[in-house]
């Protein structure tokens, strides 16, 4: 089970956003072939002429979702168990277990990112992250942010060894953009932390280990 930590104010597209991101994430390292034979589960059309790259990503990220929610059989399907919405609050999911690892180690490289750099600003309607650094020092932060990001998506990489269905690069880039949908929300400290736990969530009033 995946437990995400939650704070402060969420409005709808808060949730839905982050929802998005860790299910993205998490059928990215869920779903493989269980044989050679079966159909890949990526398989991204190619970027027209009117669109950018960055739009590109987008509507791969947006079929590949759709099509894991569509074909995913129920052992290995990402489910909501629990939301406690409070400050601080949780939101328990329920999946396959080194999927939901590797969604945590992603969610918690990001937050200590933010944490222990001191970055987290709060900007309600934009959600952008202002520092108040000068600007070679604001570079170098996102670079780091960047090579972090990248670092994640080829640890997600790595659970899909065994069928390499699409190219390093354009699957960094979709795990790139699961993970923008998230460091909004982290930067403003309203995702701050997550982890796993057995499959069973604990009982009311128990304690939270």
């Amino acid at each position: 089970m995946l437990r995400l930590y939650i704070e402060g104010r969420w409005e709808p597209e808060d949730f839905i956003e982050v929802f998005t991101g860790v299910e993205s994430l998490y059928y990215k390292a869920a779903l493989t072939r269980r044989i050679l034979r079966e159909p890949p589960y990526f398989w991204p059309e190619p970027i027209r002429d009117t669109e950018s790259f960055g739009e590109g990503v987008t509507a791969a990220n947006d079929w590949f979702l759709t099509r894991s929610r569509t074909i995913a059989i129920q052992d290995r399907r990402l489910s909501v168990r629990r939301i406690e919405y409070a400050s601080p609050g949780r939101i328990d999911l329920v999946g396959i277990g080194e999927a939901c690892r590797a969604v945590a180690d992603v969610i918690i490289s990001l937050t200590k990112f933010f944490t222990e750099g001191d970055l987290r600003r709060e900007n309600k309607k934009q959600a952008k992250i202002d520092t108040g650094m000068k600007e070679a020092e604001l570079h170098e932060k996102h670079e780091s942010l960047r090579s972090l990001k990248i670092a994640n998506a080829r640890a997600l990489l790595s659970l899909r060894r065994d069928f390499p269905e699409i190219s390093e690069e354009y699957f960094t880039a979709l795990a790139a953009h699961d993970q923008d949908r998230l460091i909004l929300r982290i930067a403003e400290g309203k995702l701050i932390s997550a982890k796993t736990l057995g499959h069973d969530a604990p009982k009311d009033g128990e304690a939270d280990a």
